[in-house]
């Protein structure tokens, strides 16, 4: 009997220790499916006097201008989103399933991942000025520079065509596919107006917007801080020679603002 219950013992110890190998394991995934904390937001109507005031009208339009920062930091080539109806009402996004920058990433180099902390895509760089200073730094881009001068024996050739020659195929455009896909679905279960990318200054406009009550939101969490915009916003009548007649200022919450933007 005592070998019995020694034998148990053992076994039960062995369950145990699997079972915490496992939830471990898991923990990642679990940490990607928690909710995502609320951003905070700011709506300003634009200033207008009683004698510029426009009557409405259903064929009038007018725009919207968001600014998102952490802080002071402006929070640059953000997607964010103009919806009918919250992103938290109803139905929410199955936050389990969002993409994942780190595991799109992993076998990428350190220095790559920072070259392209703002950006979904290889081809996110705007200038050859900063693919000039990217296979500098970059070893992947400095593979894919080596190889175009081997075809092309020429610097501006080779520079220019960096993304056709990259070495990993897999990096180019993967991440930003998976997310945009994930990102139509649940902007179409919110009843997608339209969308716009944030500039270096973090700055966007929505235009042709109709006056009403609209919803700005990212959508898809920032993963510096898991910071989700839901911004419920009325967008008055336009103003006149003005692009929108409502501003929309939107930043980290207070316990999330130390976290770097990526």
């Amino acid at each position: 009997m005592k070998t019995h219950r020694r034998t148990f013992s053992t076994h039960t110890l062995f369950l145990l220790a699997l079972g915490l190998l496992v939830c471990g394991g898991a923990h990642p995934a679990s940490a990607r499916q928690t909710a995502p904390a609320q951003g905070e937001c700011k709506v300003t109507p634009a200033q207008v006097s009683t004698d510029d005031a426009t009557p409405a009208a259903p064929d009038l339009t007018t725009g919207i201008r968001i600014k998102v920062l952490n802080g002071k930091q402006a929070i640059p080539r953000k997607r964010f989103y103009l919806l009918q109806r919250s992103v938290r009402e109803g139905p929410q996004p199955d936050w389990s399933k969002l993409p994942s920058r780190a595991e799109h990433f992993k076998d990428a180099s350190e220095e790559l991942r920072q070259w392209l902390k703002n950006c979904d895509t290889l081809y996110c760089p705007k200038t050859e000025a900063e693919y000039e200073k990217g296979i500098k730094e970059v070893r992947e881009l400095k593979a894919a520079y080596e190889a175009g001068m081997k075809k092309y024996k020429n610097h501006d050739l080779a520079l220019r065509w960096v993304t056709v020659n990259f070495p990993a195929k897999n990096l180019r455009t993967a991440y930003y596919k998976h997310k945009r896909e994930w990102l139509e679905q649940a902007a179409g279960k919110a009843g997608k107006v339209t969308s716009a990318m944030t500039d270096e200054k973090g700055e966007a406009y929505f235009l042709g917007v109709k006056p009403g009550d609209y919803f700005v939101s990212n959508i898809f969490p920032l993963e510096a801080g898991n910071v989700l915009w839901d911004c419920k916003v009325n967008v008055p009548p336009p103003v006149p020679a003005r692009l929108h007649s409502v501003s929309v200022d939107l930043n980290y919450p207070k316990a999330a603002a130390a976290a770097p933007a990526k």
